[in-house]
């Protein structure tokens, strides 16, 4: 992901980047899962994060614990309408991701891999979702085309 055009582009317009300041994308995952112990008839979104700083191969590799799950979202099969679920959905969202808004302004220090301590500027670099996902997160009706 650092070879991006979209990572040198946002650290090169970024105000406040100084010397041992990064930007740290952040990538969101989230895929409607069926729970299968409640009888079969629930289900879910588990959402996930992880880091753009990290090579692919440690981010998929399954033990490495490089994806967290920062939420689950539940839902009915007897529940409200569809857009009453995606501004639910939109909603839980924006309250999961609210920790990440004063980091993104002002910057966090941690501590880097050479044992030094810079700042890091957490910005959401991508959304990985199948496409009922990304039509509850853009309010976009389903079955619709997104461009018309």
């Amino acid at each position: 992901m650092w070879t991006a055009d979209w990572w040198w582009k946002t650290q090169a317009s970024f105000p406040l980047l100084e010397n041992g300041s990064t930007v740290v994308p952040v990538i969101l995952g989230s895929d409607k899962t069926m729970l299968s112990i409640l009888s079969g008839d629930k289900s879910a979104w588990p959402v996930y994060l992880s880091i753009g700083n990290l090579s692919k191969a440690k981010r998929r590799y399954v033990k490495s614990n490089r994806l967290i799950l920062i939420g689950l979202l539940l839902s009915c099969p007897n529940g409200p309408k569809t857009h009453t679920i995606k501004i639910a959905y939109q909603e839980s969202m924006a309250t999961m991701l609210s920790p990440l808004e004063e980091p993104a302004k002002s910057g966090i220090k941690v501590l880097c891999a050479d044992g030094r301590t810079c700042h890091a500027y957490p910005r959401i670099a991508s959304f990985l979702a199948d496409y009922p996902e990304q039509y509850n997160i853009t309010g976009v009706k389903y079955g619709w085309c997104p461009r018309c």
